[in-house]
């Protein structure tokens, strides 16, 4: 049976998806907040019979107009080097669609629709506001995440449909704390106690990790409200 290739940074997000789609439509891959984990992890899935390719996970804002727990559609993929990935637009139109007919529920219940623009792929974490400030300057794009350019570069190579869907965490105006750097493992989980004994050796780090957990359970929450109802639209977009 066809399938969605799913990309996931973190297995918090990998949870997030299957908790929220629950379908045999869809595999999910964790790259551990890494673009060439997630290229590979990407181009497995496409060599494997996958229909499309879709990164889903929590991001950082550029945009300063961005808060904790928007929702961002990316139409395009760009990297440092200038390489460009356009999203697929029978997928963006998808989303349109869906978001068009819940516009009524969107304002009475659940809050705005989705932002629409470029997202950032970076191959090392944008820790500063500075850098943030730089990148929405130089790019325009809206968000920031580590391993959507891996993934649409897979399925470009292939020729398979691709988008990137995410929900803003740390918004442009703010720094990622020192302590929370390191805080990914490999395989997409936390290094809990690691994060912990750094920020114990800078007390101060404290207050913006629980603000930055604050931060992700929002993203989180939009991403739990959305994707669901967007897959399906995905699949019958697909075909699956």
């Amino acid at each position: 049976m066809s399938f969605v290739g799913v990309i996931c940074g973190l297995k918090s997000e990998a949870q997030t998806v299957e908790r929220s789609v629950g379908s045999p439509k869809t595999r999910i891959g964790i790259s551990g907040a890494n673009a060439q984990r997630a290229e590979d992890c990407a181009r497995k899935f496409c060599e494997e019979g996958a229909s499309a390719i879709i990164s889903v996970g929590i991001s950082g804002g550029l945009d300063p107009a961005l808060v904790p727990g928007d929702f961002v559609i990316g139409e395009a993929t760009i990297t440092q080097s200038g390489s460009a990935f356009g999203s697929d637009r029978a997928l963006l139109n998808a989303v349109k669609a869906h978001y068009a007919k819940q516009r009524y529920a969107l304002q009475e219940e659940t809050g705005s629709a989705p932002v629409f623009g470029n997202l950032f792929g970076a191959d090392e974490i944008i820790e500063s506001a500075q850098k943030k400030a730089t990148l929405f300057e130089q790019h325009g794009a809206i968000a920031v995440d580590m391993e959507s350019h891996g993934a649409a570069r897979a399925a470009a190579h292939f020729g398979l449909p691709f988008i990137a869907i995410r929900a803003i965490a740390d918004p442009a105006d703010r720094a990622l704390p020192m302590a929370a750097l390191n805080a990914v493992a490999p395989d997409g989980s936390t290094r809990i106690f690691a994060t912990l004994g750094a920020a114990t050796r800078d007390p101060k780090q404290f207050p913006l990790l629980m603000k930055l957990g604050a931060d992700s359970a929002a993203a989180t929450k939009t991403l739990r409200r959305d994707l669901g109802p967007l897959f399906l639209r995905f699949f019958l977009s697909l075909d699956l």
